[in-house]
């Protein structure tokens, strides 16, 4: 009945809009934007309607339609890094579409064009998008950060504002005082639920395919679902140029081959492999061997109709395996006590058909587009050959589908996405003819939305609503979102944002636990609920030219129905997996940033925030309390063939659980009348704490890199990375001593000094 009635309201909303500026005074704007000596499409080119805020971005091929354009002579400019700015004079017809194909010239001597050029994402989003938050890195700046091994998208992400690591072991994150599994992570449109290797060690995205990645720490659109924190958006590289193109690079933790082409001018295709040794590199901290290793394949292909419709599908496959015997690791009282199986990883199909449809519907231009895709996650744990197995399953197949209408400077989203998700967990032993844990969950979730967005000459608006249903819960809701951004002056804006978001996909983990293999994903039913978070946000930005500009934003979130893992929970028991929780969390976010474009570039983001939970033991602060956390990061092109990288971190200590005594667990003896072990090792159980009551100390880190391009008909680029380059000793956790008169505490460091080498190979 919900839903039958937000489907009512959101229809309705195409017809109560304002009137807007008279249809028949506007036009629209179609074509391609190429490359002049060899008509190679130019994607994410820019075009501006100059002396107003109407512009947009070229896609992959080069195509573009700008919408309400006003009639009569106008003039448009057009700019791309590495091509020299041009300013057209173009005559648009009254209600027509009007078709252009406009050439660029190569940038050579000009550097002034391509600084232009380069601000033009970042300074799009500041003018025309509703979203007050949004961080923008595109993939050539993931290559200038220090890095372990190899450059890493989830690393970099790690450091921008709003976002917290715990630790260096794990490349997930935290954003605003949420859990790490309360993040939207999509792959050109379609969802990865765990995006890690090694333990969390790495991401599974492939540098070489990655053409930018947008952070959304808060305030995002209605068109965003099922995660309470943030959304991270992965964008694949697509390539333009005719032939066959690519990369090869090798580095201490992997082996990378990227291949990318176009055939016939229409279609466009990228795959991308690569296979680690981490065994060897875990072999050079360890004297212990590890037979393990990841491998990720991944494809994307893009075809141009000739309609003017996009017809794409991305592919992604990712894989840990760790296959041993137990005697290898010195845990088995015999040789050949058994084998150790632990494998997992991601699946992704998707499939994505857009299509312009000119002035329908009362509007100047409009799109529709449906997106098709099968995400699946699992895991195996095969201990003794199967003396104890454990499974966990997930798939997630999903539709969503959306129309795009505009007209004037208003613009309105109306969609719909259904998913339909399965989850298995079962725990089996053979020394049992029964399972020892069996569940399976097969819910399915439907939701739709709307969202409305007015470009004003001083004010951009934004306003959504999105209703949503789980079956097997029993719940239903709506979720409104909105965004108001006023413009001071051309160069400064204040903004204001807020909005409900919810989540029915749980995970087990164990906050307590310093290394996150990953998560154990559940789905809400009539025993665990479907959590909400009513979040705000309040902020100014300021620019300064076209290169730099400082963001500051202050926000609070609520949190209700929040699922935490029951650490205690019976596993003959169904349904007591978690306990609810609520809680609340605050800071603000300081960015200061210089673009890509100039010899020096990068960025410093600082954050502070407070978070605490209430549960079943009272008010706690989770794990990610990280009340300060600042990040610096540069990088230095000074000319020629090196560049120069650093980042420097330094945070406040996040808490947890100390161990206040030791348990012996003593039998009775009758016989004797004693209390004894049985002449046998016996483990020492730990007494906790006040849960979370004990931070660790302050933890700071210094990187370096360097790098040497040398262009050619093979660009070759080794670099050299050095991590914590002057071997802070950071805690990682620590181990505690009873036994001992006095009491010890023994402190695990995080990362040492790691210097690590590659090269990559371009054609």
């Amino acid at each position: 009945m919900l839903l039958t009635n937000c489907i009512a309201l959101l229809s309705g909303v195409l017809a109560l809009q304002p009137p807007a500026t008279r249809v028949d005074s506007l036009g629209v704007l179609q074509g391609r934007v190429v490359e002049a000596n060899t008509e190679v499409p130019i994607g994410s080119a820019t075009l501006v309607l100059r002396g107003t805020r109407v512009g947009t971005l070229t896609t992959d091929d080069g195509r573009f339609v700008l919408s309400g354009v006003p009639v009569g002579p106008v003039r448009v400019v057009v700019g791309r890094l590495g091509y020299r700015t041009d300013t057209l004079s173009i005559t648009i017809r009254r209600g027509d579409t009007t078709r252009v194909t406009i050439p660029l010239q190569p940038a050579t001597a000009q550097l002034q064009a391509v600084k232009v050029a380069a601000a033009a994402t970042e300074r799009d989003q500041f003018r025309l998008s509703g979203s007050p938050s949004v961080v923008t890195v595109r993939g050539e700046t993931l290559k200038r950060v220090p890095v372990i091994g190899e450059p890493d998208v989830l690393r970099v992400v790690q450091l921008l504002p709003g976002v917290v690591a715990t630790n260096d072991f794990t490349a997930g994150y935290n954003v605003r005082g949420g859990e790490s599994d309360q993040n939207l992570v999509l792959l050109d449109g379609f969802p990865i639920y765990n995006p890690f290797h090694l333990g969390g060690l790495f991401g599974t995205f492939i540098d070489e395919t990655v053409a930018e990645f947008e952070l959304l720490p808060g305030g995002f659109p209605a068109r965003y679902g099922s995660r309470l924190s943030s959304v991270l958006s992965v964008v694949p590289k697509a390539e333009a140029r005719s032939g066959v193109h690519g990369a090869a690079s090798v580095s201490v933790l992997a082996s990378t081959l990227s291949l990318g082409g176009t055939v016939r001018g229409a279609t466009s295709w990228n795959v991308a492999a690569r296979r680690t040794y981490a065994d060897r590199f875990v072999s050079l901290l360890s004297e212990r061997q590890l037979p393990y290793y990841f491998t990720d394949m991944q494809a994307h292909v893009r075809h141009q109709l000739r309609n003017g419709g996009t017809l794409s599908a991305t592919m992604y496959r990712g894989k840990d395996v760790l296959d041993a015997s137990l005697a290898a690791f010195g845990d088995s009282t015999q040789a050949g006590g058994g084998d150790i199986l632990f494998d997992w990883g991601n699946s992704l199909l998707g499939v994505a058909y857009t299509q312009p449809l000119g002035a329908r519907w009362g509007g100047d231009s409009t799109r529709v587009m449906q997106r098709l895709s099968w995400t699946g996650f699992g895991t195996t744990l095969d201990l003794g050959s199967g003396s104890f197995r454990f499974v966990n399953r997930l798939s997630d197949s999903r539709a969503w589908g959306e129309v795009t209408r505009w007209r004037g400077a208003q613009e309105t989203l109306l969609g719909y996405e259904w998913s339909g998700l399965r989850t298995r967990y079962d725990v089996t032993a053979a020394a049992s003819s029964d399972p020892i844990l069996a569940v399976g969950q097969r819910p399915s979730a439907a939701s739709v939305y709307v969202d409305h967005t007015v470009r004003g000459r001083r004010v951009v608006a934004r306003a959504g609503l999105r209703g949503e249903t789980v079956t097997g819960t029993g719940w239903a809701g709506v979720s409104p979102r909105l965004s108001l951004k006023w413009f001071a002056n051309p160069n400064l804006a204040l903004t204001v944002a807020g909005g409900s978001t919810t989540q029915w996909t749980p995970a087990l983990r164990n906050e307590q636990a310093p290394i996150r293999i990953f998560d154990f994903w559940l789905t809400a039913d009539r025993n665990t609920p479907v959590a909400r978070a009513w979040q705000g946000s309040l902020g100014g930005e300021q620019w300064f030219g076209g290169e730099r500009f400082v963001r500051l934003e202050a926000w609070v979130k609520r949190y209700n129905d929040l699922p935490s893992s029951n650490l205690f929970n019976d596993p003959d028991v169904l349904g007591d997996e978690f306990i609810v929780t609520t809680g609340q969390s605050y800071g603000a976010d300081v960015l200061v940033r210089q673009l890509e474009s100039a010899r020096v570039s990068g960025w410093i983001a600082y954050s502070y925030a407070v978070n605490w939970r209430n549960g079943a033991d009272g008010r706690f602060a989770p794990v990610q309390d990280r009340r300060h956390n600042l990040n610096v990061v540069t990088s230095f092109r000074p000319g020629g063939v090196w560049s120069y990288g650093a980042r420097l971190g330094v945070g406040t200590g996040t808490p947890f659980t100390d161990v206040v005594g030791q348990l012996v667990r003593r039998r009775y003896d009758p016989i004797t009348n004693s209390f004894g072990t049985g002449n046998q090792e016996v483990p020492r159980e730990p007494i906790g704490g006040v849960r979370n009551g004990a931070r660790f100390p302050l933890f700071q880190r210094m990187d370096l890199s360097v790098t040497r391009t040398k262009p050619g008909k093979r660009t070759w680029a080794p670099y050299l990375s050095l991590v914590n380059a002057y071997n802070a000793r950071n805690v990682f956790t620590h181990f505690f001593d009873y036994s001992d008169n006095p009491p010890t505490r023994t402190a695990i460091s995080q990362f040492p000094f790691i210097p690590t080498a590659g090269v990559t190979v371009s054609w």
